[in-house]
């Protein structure tokens, strides 16, 4: 761990560039890595005397004055040129204002981009810190053994183990039959994960980082360590009972295989992964619903969001103000934007995955040698692409779930895009002629933003069309 945290050296034979390491004695990366920590294992859950204590922030604040330079870098013209992603975060918390100072709330404004700039400032510490191959591998293994230690900790409480008062299982609707509404018990994370559905989209992003060291070439017989975690992380997965979760898992898997085998592959899985909710509970596998229960409650809430967006289209209700229009929050992080922020700040949204996706399916590199005849730069490089793979099914999966929940502002948002942004930039694919390096700032990758964004809000209103039922 040591090596990893204070070692800035980029161990790859290519040529270095955009990775100025300002952190040049580890200590931001090593806060980096704290506070991702207190991120999935709250210190107030577990010690309830903690809970006046704010870690996580004091933590955070160390980790930006001490990587000053390397965030304010971030930030320069020529990296937002080539970083899309970064700009359209800055974008988004200008939307988040204007949301406000469009119904003339400057008090509002003021504070609602507050909170969004401490999530803008947790994704730029990971672009500014994870700066080389050895820290993005490290800090995806740092982030799995976080979420797995979390899992555990809940099923420890689960079966009666240890006894934690903020883990305790919650009711919740389950199956209708004859009429009757069953009821589950549905177990929950720590902290900002105390919703099922919320646990299950880590748990899933935490499963995607376990098969990727699991089944990670010339790394022998240690690579199936890595099948604890894994089992410990299904049965997680299984006990929150979310559909969306099992939604977010299957789009994973298929996206995987769309990256790694081709598009045909992708498409041919679905029907099998389809049965992968026979190996969950009934919960998770009864879609009836959305024809009644939990499935219609959320496309009707679809319904009065679209309506509050032909309210206000461009610059939306107001940023947190939805849930006091209608009760409840949209249940989809997308359309929550475009209610909220107009269509302005959901098209800026749109634009973050939309510059994530392309730039980790330009990461893609077609085999034309066997391993042992490789190069190690092209080795090095075979390898990032490998890593890429897996955060594009990781980025797919939490985009699958963020459809049935609203996760728009939360710090594990942030950090996948985080995660994505730097193995974007990373140096191992510096030297191979020809490879895209995905989207950057221009007329491209604005038209692509407005059609991407025009073509979710199509599919939300045919969807509602479809399966509304009032």
């Amino acid at each position: 761990m040591a090596t990893a945290v204070f070692d800035t050296t980029d161990h790859t034979s290519l040529p270095r560039i955009d990775t100025d390491v300002d952190d040049r004695h580890g200590w931001g990366f090593a806060l980096l890595l704290a506070t991702t920590a207190t991120l999935f294992v709250r210190p107030a859950d577990l010690v309830p005397a903690l809970d006046k204590w704010p870690i996580y922030q004091v933590l955070i604040v160390a980790c930006l004055a001490v990587s000053a330079r390397a965030c304010a870098r971030q930030l320069s013209h020529g990296r937002l040129v080539h970083r899309p992603i970064t700009a359209a975060l800055l974008l988004l918390v200008i939307a988040v204002g204007m949301s406000h100072l469009s119904h003339g709330f400057v008090w509002a404004a003021r504070m609602s981009m507050l909170e969004v700039s401490k999530l803008i400032a947790l994704y730029v510490l990971i672009i500014g810190l994870i700066n080389t191959p050895t820290r993005l591998r490290f800090f995806v293994k740092w982030l799995t053994v976080a979420i797995t230690t979390m899992a555990s900790l809940v099923l420890l409480d689960k079966f009666g183990m240890v006894s934690i008062a903020a883990l305790e299982s919650i009711q919740d609707r389950g199956v209708i039959q004859n009429g009757v509404v069953e009821q589950v018990e549905r177990i929950r994370g720590t902290g900002i994960f105390q919703d099922p559905n919320d646990f299950g989209l880590i748990l899933v992003m935490g499963l995607v980082f376990c098969v990727s060291f699991l089944t990670k070439p010339r790394t022998g017989w240690v690579r199936y360590g890595w099948l604890a975690p894994t089992g410990v992380l299904l049965a997680a997965l299984a006990m929150t009972h979310s559909r969306g979760a099992l939604l977010s898992l299957i789009c994973a898997v298929s996206t995987a295989l769309c990256y790694f085998r081709g598009g045909k592959y992708g498409a041919l899985a679905l029907p099998g992964l389809s049965l992968l909710a026979l190996a969950f509970s009934s919960r998770m596998s009864d879609f009836s619903a959305i024809n009644q229960g939990t499935g219609q409650d959320r496309i009707q809430i679809w319904s009065e969001s679209l309506s509050i967006w032909r309210q206000y289209p461009l610059f939306g209700l107001g940023e947190g103000l939805i849930a006091d229009e209608i009760g409840v929050v949209t249940h989809n992080s997308f359309l929550h934007c475009y209610a909220e922020l107009g269509f302005f700040g959901g098209t800026t949204f749109v634009a973050c995955f939309l510059a994530a996706g392309f730039g980790l399916w330009s990461q893609r590199r077609p085999r034309s040698k066997p391993p042992e005849e490789e190069m190690p730069a092209a080795q090095a490089a075979r390898e990032h692409s490998r890593l890429c793979g897996f955060l594009f099914a990781a980025l797919m999966g939490c985009i699958a779930a963020m459809l049935t929940i609203s996760r728009q502002f939360v710090a594990p948002t942030y950090l996948i895009l985080g995660l994505v942004a730097a193995a974007i930039s990373m140096p191992a694919n510096a030297s191979i002629p020809g490879l895209a390096t995905g989207l950057r700032i221009g007329n491209r990758f604005l038209l692509l933003s407005l059609l991407a964004s025009a073509g979710s809000l199509l599919l939300f209103y045919m969807t509602i069309r479809l399966f509304v039922r009032w």
